[in-house]
């Protein structure tokens, strides 16, 4: 099968730049979109899905190399079988519970204030940023996982802030200044994990022009100007992870952990006595509210206890990522298990002021994929919770081009060129 799409593959570079393949790799599904570019917007025109079996994925990480590129491949040719066009060029989307991600500020002290600030200075503050956000992830990993060392590497970089003198700037060449400040947000890997999804891309024959952080992309998607403005907290619960994001300024740090969908399926199973198969139907359906109302109550009986583990969860996260200062009051939800009702439930009976710096009970909504911005579903076959995550993904993708053009950007992909990051 990989072998015909890499012979028709061939036959449609011309459909490399005006077309391009999201894939997000999940716990219990790949899901594969074609999507065209289109006056800077994204429009999806072929949509596939494919389940994974139960030894193909551990906590959101790839376990089984092969297995995930034989369930790949289906969801890509169910996809360009629906369009006809078959592009090159893909974006991947990474998570699991090693995956870090975290905004590194390195203020910068100008001897000669009254200067201008040149391509040069910028260049030393991106490479001074970049080695701390290095040592940081080595170091945060190292301790998690119990040993020494462990051999890390950066998924994608972003510049999410530059002031100098505190004022803030959209690019510092030739401003002058005393102190120049710049943020950037990085995402890291470890090696196994980011190099399994690099022989997926390989041997389906992709050109891989971006691996991002799922919830970064969701976030990235789905944020208004008003969310940052304000803040927001960003909860996507996938199937074997939940993974968490939180605004403030811009994206300012992700976090995931091993619980997500499939738990409430192996709970709802062993409290019904149903296999896993059946237990995934009865949840899905409980999640669409299209079970009686007897059924409804047994399910939400047999659900709630997994969905309060679920919200503590999500509250021991966010007081690691808080520091110092407040938690914007609003929690936005995505990912198949945010269509539960009870997890919904059980974060707004958390007492969040009680423990965590937040000035009022948050406001919590469950996204939609219309809460995705640029991104238009021309297949109707996008339609809930567990959609946003890959439409996210689509956003990032439609917008590189426009990253590549802005001041900053032509210059951070030469620092990392030459860090060889």
């Amino acid at each position: 099968m990989i072998a015909r799409r890499k012979f028709t593959l061939l036959r449609r570079r011309d459909d490399f730049r005006s077309h391009f393949t999201v894939i997000d790799i999940g716990t219990e599904f790949v899901k594969a979109l074609v999507v065209k570019r289109e006056e800077g917007k994204g429009i999806v025109i072929g949509v596939g899905k494919v389940r994974q079996s139960l030894s193909d994925m551990q906590a959101g990480a790839v376990a089984d190399i092969q297995g995930v590129i034989d369930n790949c491949d289906r969801a890509l040719t169910e996809a360009e079988d629906m369009c006809g066009a078959i592009p090159g060029q893909a974006v991947m989307g990474i998570a699991g519970e090693q995956v870090r991600g975290f905004s590194t500020t390195m203020t910068m002290p100008r001897p000669q204030p009254q200067a201008r600030i040149t391509q040069a200075e910028i260049a030393t503050a991106l490479q001074a940023v970049q080695r701390r956000a290095m040592k940081e992830a080595v170091r945060q990993m190292s301790s998690e996982l119990g040993v020494d060392e462990v051999h890390v590497r950066l998924v994608h970089s972003s510049i999410t802030a530059v002031h100098i003198d505190g004022y803030a700037v959209t690019n510092p060449l030739d401003f002058q200044g005393q102190v120049l400040e710049v943020s950037v947000f990085n995402t890291f890997a470890p090696l196994p994990h980011i190099g399994a999804l690099q022989t997926i891309a390989q041997e389906l024959d992709l050109e891989l022009v971006a691996t991002v952080a799922e919830p970064y992309a969701l976030t990235r998607g789905c944020a208004t100007e008003d969310v940052y403005e304000f803040g927001g907290i960003f909860v996507d619960i996938g199937g074997g992870t939940t993974d968490i994001a939180v605004v403030r300024r811009g994206i300012e740090a992700i976090r995931m952990f091993a619980l997500g969908g499939r738990a409430f399926t192996k709970r709802l199973a062993g409290e019904m006595g149903m296999s896993l198969e059946e237990a995934e139907r009865y949840k899905l359906a409980h999640a669409e509210g299209r079970l009686p109302a007897e059924q409804a109550a047994m399910a939400h009986e047999a659900l709630e206890p997994t969905a309060e583990v679920l919200a503590q969860g999500i509250a021991l996260s966010l007081e690691d990522l808080a520091g110092s200062d407040p938690l914007p009051p609003a929690v936005y939800l995505g990912g198949g298990g945010a269509a539960l009702p009870e997890v919904a439930e059980q974060l707004a009976a958390l007492r969040w002021t009680e423990t965590l710096p937040m000035p009022r009970q948050p406001s919590i909504r469950v996204l939609g994929p219309d809460d995705v911005q640029g991104i238009h579903d021309a297949t109707g076959l996008l339609v809930g919770s567990q959609d946003v995550t890959p439409m996210g993904l689509a956003y990032h993708a439609v917008s590189l081009e426009d990253d590549a053009d802005q001041p900053l950007g032509g210059l951070m992909r030469r620092v990392m060129k030459a860090m060889r990051v």
